[in-house]
């Protein structure tokens, strides 16, 4: 993706290698997500009357009314969605498991919002319970529930209301002492049946020494501290009771595959049933994780491709920039600049997402907020600093901005959006880097709040189209513009972005793991960590505008891009 590849036949080489890769990636998605051939994979749509929700159904081709299968619902954490936890359901669903992913109230494509838990404290499991039950494919009484997080509340609530649930898995959530009574049920010795607790060593929100030392202790029927891996109690009386502390945090707990192997013994213990295909550590979800992420890096170039001939088609000519902005900012003041904007305001304003909850999602409002502060407070110490008063600050920032170059912009997106859309509908394809970013618009409220956060981001993706890449000269005037110093520059770009997450994220776990503290506790470092999710996707957009921008030499098709792509991402993945 450099200058080079306006020369025709290497454009047509990049393009054919990017459609290569994004036919072979999608293609092993389908084989290994199936398990090659062997299991039907398909979205299924539940209702209750009032609420709709939306599961990822895995069922072995061999289950049938004559040989029923034990069944296992799968729950997830707050603004995740079923696809996240399709690593655990395709795993036991190839060791003759019926598996449903459900995507819990406000979530994914299911209906509803997280405030309706109140009424329904299970988020919609009960209602997939007695769903699952009524397929004849299913025994309808050898039943398991795994819940991770949000989901780890729902699925003990779900227990509590059904004494017929025979296992339980809550990963590193369900275990609050408050929520007791019979909403929640209290956990003891016998409720729930065959109780596995999975926390991970770096979860910000557990206490390990606290919850084997105390929390547990009436639970797994000791007074001694619980030893983390040995087995309490019994499979046979159905109190059999486990604490799995694998080495991750709270976000990757559900992927980690020694998590992803104990699901499935504890779950064959409990059930009673047989391995499957293969054992227990034979396992093929990792796989389609790299077969889901390079296709998604393919569907990415070639989109970015799609500049060249749509910019031919519009007649759209690069030219010098309106004004030069190298007398505002050099390069690595720009940058540094930038990173602490985007740090300073980072966690005030997702409280004040919080307080103010427009655009109307959970955590998309703190991102919004957030985004929108950096990108209005870096506007203006940009027109200080350019000395343009307040009256004529706006005309010179108008400056930058090109009606075509927009135009443009929103073709390319809706190019993005047509082809992913396509994915979807056909192929059940949705592609992401763990949480679903590029996904076709799952229901009406969803387009609908699309626009409300485009204004928030297109503040901020101007101000960075700024910082990262006009307030230097280009890489062609400095290093002469060969190939190797594009990709430095582009690079370059990409590290002045997310170098400072990376550095954060560093400063909270590194001490975690030699010295044993967190610099941010509880739930300010459980914020932190969406800065996993974050990066790479903050990757992405600085790679979209360092392209745009060295094709245009201004920063509006890449403003207004990022802007499109950011709030589409954010109408499909945050919770209502």
């Amino acid at each position: 993706m450099f200058r080079l590849i306006v020369k025709d036949r290497l454009q047509w080489l990049v393009t054919v290698f990017f459609i290569s890769i994004l036919i072979l990636g999608v293609s092993l998605q389908l084989v290994l997500d199936s398990d090659f051939g062997r299991l039907e994979v398909r979205t299924v749509q539940i209702t209750d009357g009032i609420t709709e929700l939306s599961g990822l159904l895995y069922r072995s081709y061999a289950a049938s009314s004559q040989n029923q299968f034990p069944s296992i619902i799968i729950a997830h954490g707050i603004s995740e969605s079923k696809e996240m936890m399709s690593n655990l359901g395709l795993e036991l669903a190839r060791r003759d498991f019926v598996v449903l992913c459900l995507d819990l109230l406000g979530h994914g494509e299911s209906g509803g919002t997280i405030a309706e838990g109140q009424q329904d404290p299970t988020f919609g499991v009960q209602v997939a319970i007695k769903y699952l039950r009524a397929q004849p494919f299913v025994n309808s009484s050898n039943m398991g529930l795994v819940g991770h997080s949000l989901g780890g509340g729902a699925v003990r609530a779900a227990a509590a209301k059904d004494s017929s649930i025979n296992a339980l898995v809550l990963i590193a959530g369900g275990l609050d002492t408050v929520p007791q009574g019979q909403q929640y049920g209290v956990l003891n010795a016998t409720f729930p049946k065959n109780l596995m607790v999975v926390v991970g060593d770096y979860d910000v929100l557990f206490n390990m020494t606290d919850l084997a030392t105390r929390q547990l202790l009436y639970v797994f029927n000791t007074n001694q501290q619980v030893i983390p891996g040995l087995t309490y109690g019994s499979f046979q009386s159905q109190t059999a009771r486990l604490l799995f502390t694998p080495a991750t945090s709270h976000l990757f707990e559900p992927s980690d595959s020694s998590v992803v192997i104990n699901v499935i013994s504890w779950m064959q213990n409990s059930l009673r049933t047989g391995q499957g295909t293969g054992s227990v550590t034979n396992m093929i979800y990792w796989l389609r994780e790299v077969a889901a992420l390079f296709s998604l890096v393919a569907l990415f170039g070639l989109f970015l491709l799609t500049y060249i001939p749509v910019s031919k088609l519009l007649s759209l000519k690069s030219g010098p920039s309106v004004i030069n902005m190298n007398y505002v900012f050099k390069k690595p003041k720009s940058y540094t600049i930038w990173a602490a904007l985007n740090l300073v305001l980072f966690l005030p304003m997702v409280f004040v997402g919080f307080a103010v909850s427009f655009p109307p999602s959970v955590f998309g409002a703190s991102i919004a907020w957030w985004l929108f502060a950096v990108g209005l407070v870096g506007l203006v110490i940009i027109s200080i600093r350019a000395k343009a008063s307040t009256r004529n600050a706006w005309n010179w920032l108008r400056g930058f901005f090109n009606g075509k170059e927009a135009l443009i912009a929103v073709i390319l997106f809706f190019f993005l959006l047509a082809v992913v859309s396509v994915f979807d509908a056909t192929l059940g394809i949705v592609f992401r880097i763990l949480s679903p970013i590029f996904r076709s618009f799952t229901s009406l409220r969803r387009f609908i709040i699309f626009p409300t956060f485009l204004p928030f981001f297109l503040v901020y993706f101007s101000a960075e189209g700024f910082y990262l890449h006009m307030s230097h000269d280009s890489a062609k005037e400095q290093r002469g513009g060969s190939a190797r110093n594009e990709i430095w520059d582009c690079l370059g770009s990409v590290i002045g972005k997310i170098g400072v997450f990376l550095v954060v994220l560093a400063l909270q776990y590194l001490p975690k793991m030699f010295l044993g503290i967190w610099i941010l506790p509880n739930y300010l470092g459980f914020l932190v960590e969406f800065l996993w999710v974050i990066t790479p996707i903050f990757a992405l957009s600085t790679i979209s505008s360092w392209w745009l921008h060295r094709n245009t030499n201004n920063v509006t098709a890449g403003a207004v891009l990022n802007a499109l792509i950011m709030a589409w991402v954010a109408a499909v993945v945050f919770p209502f």
